[in-house]
């Protein structure tokens, strides 16, 4: 039931950015997504195969940080308003479940979090060179609570897999889609909700998904939207010009304001928050 709320909650979203005529609405006036999307996906933090154990424990950390306040506190932040309203943990649904207390995790224990380095608002560099983010950001607050150390581990995101299997990191844990990857993981909780969508210059001639047909189309390799586009939506893919496939969607989306790409394959906070950020 929580995740049938989590999904509606989402595509309620997507309807309120993309109500109006072919293209949504956007951050500013430069940059809109179409109002057909690709689909809906959720977000949750991806575990070796046979860790339920740590899984739970981080899992039951995180309940505990949205009932005391913690999750909202980090999710109200100025820079994470674009994810804020995807976001489907409430308090309310932990209410009688036994949760850990604060400082109960053995202390010697560092947690390394595996994440993308280049997946705003969820994990990017800052201007001082460390690495910050929402997801970043919870997984420190996780640490906190039960008093492991903390460790980050960037990665390009076509490595993850490679970096998790070798142990280098506990966890994948940054904007991480589960539906597809059911069985590759074992699964931490479901935090956030996500869709992907098209996203291009407002005043082009791209309205709807068959305009697409001919055009130079960016997205990030390994991304859910890659996958779709190999996958469930490969029909499309090969009605475009080119698929151009980039490293991190950072660089796609300056392509796309030189003119260099005609749209950006992305999930909507990830493009909410480029775009938010270049205005």
């Amino acid at each position: 039931m929580k995740k049938i709320l989590c999904l509606l909650l989402a595509l309620t979203m997507v309807f309120a950015l993309c109500a109006c005529g072919g293209k949504g609405e956007s951050p500013t006036a430069d940059y809109v997504f179409l109002k057909e999307e690709l689909g809906v996906e959720t977000y949750a933090i991806g575990f070796r195969l046979g860790d339920e154990a740590l899984a739970k424990q981080v899992s039951d950390a995180i309940k505990a940080l949205v009932v005391d306040g913690t999750f909202d506190k980090i999710a109200s932040k100025p820079e994470y308003a674009d994810i804020k309203d995807f976001l489907c943990l409430k308090a309310e649904d932990f209410a009688g479940e036994t949760l850990p207390e604060r400082g109960s995790g053995d202390s010697s224990f560092t947690f390394k979090q595996g994440y993308d380095q280049d997946y705003p608002p969820y994990a990017y560099m800052l201007d001082d060179g460390t690495y910050g983010g929402f997801d970043i950001e919870v997984c420190k607050a996780v640490c906190e609570y039960l008093g492991w150390g903390y460790e980050g581990v960037p990665f390009a995101w076509d490595f993850k897999d490679q970096e998790l299997n070798a142990k280098s990191c506990d966890c994948i844990w940054s904007g991480m889609t589960k539906e597809g990857r059911e069985d590759k993981y074992t699964w931490g909780i479901t935090y956030s909700n996500n869709t992907q969508g098209i996203l291009v210059a407002a005043d082009s001639d791209i309205e709807t998904l068959d305009d697409l047909a001919g055009k130079v189309v960016g997205v990030q390799i390994g991304t859910s939207a890659a996958e779709m586009l190999e996958g469930d939506r490969k029909a499309l893919a090969d009605s475009f010009g080119e698929l151009k496939t980039y490293e991190t969607y950072n660089v796609a989306f300056n392509d796309l304001k030189a003119g260099a790409i005609d749209a950006i394959a992305i999930d909507m906070t990830t493009g909410a928050y480029l775009v938010s950020s270049a205005s």
